[in-house]
């Protein structure tokens, strides 16, 4: 029986590891609030992999100006650190959601980011979102791109507590 045992946690434990890491970003989807954020695509090609862009947000580097005090102190004791950030979003008239406040809480409300953010000592600060790919149809990148030099594309993002999952990219 101990030997059953065994055999049915080398079993599970894979199983356990695989579906926590499919769960969270699938729920995100499911039930996450949908936002449009303004992108800038780096490179659209991948040899092995085909068309996708590398996502560069608006929401991905902001004016210190929009930090909170917790987020001001903890870069003023720590300076060169990281520091996991929450970024409050507001949405435009045309429905794009900007970064309106940067903070090392977790909000209690509102529709909100979650992020490591670092300073570079020229009043910006980076976050980092894990929203970097985005796979496109084949030979779609490069009006994709083009579009999003021209300031007309976005990121349509699913986001639920925080954690969100890119699930279209849109050029206007």
């Amino acid at each position: 029986m101990h030997d059953l045992v065994k055999r049915g946690l080398a079993a599970f434990v894979p199983i356990a590891i695989l579906l926590g890491m499919i769960v969270p970003p699938l729920y995100t989807v499911a039930v996450g609030e949908p936002v449009k954020l303004r992108m800038e695509p780096v490179d659209p090609t991948d040899a092995f992999r085909g068309d996708y862009i590398q996502v560069n947000l608006e929401a991905e580097t902001v004016p210190e100006s929009r930090l909170d005090r917790s987020a001001i102190e903890y870069f003023a004791r720590h300076k060169g650190g990281e520091l996991t950030v929450y970024a409050l979003l507001k949405k435009d008239e045309a429905g794009i959601c900007h970064v309106k406040t940067v903070s090392a809480e977790k909000p209690r409300g509102g529709i909100y980011l979650k992020g490591k953010a670092w300073e570079d000592g020229d009043q910006k600060v980076y976050i980092d979102y894990h929203l970097d790919k985005f796979f496109v149809p084949q030979h779609a990148g490069k009006e994709i791109e083009q579009a999003a030099a021209k300031g007309r594309a976005v990121a349509v993002v699913k986001i639920y507590r925080g954690r969100a999952v890119i699930t279209n990219l849109v050029t206007e």
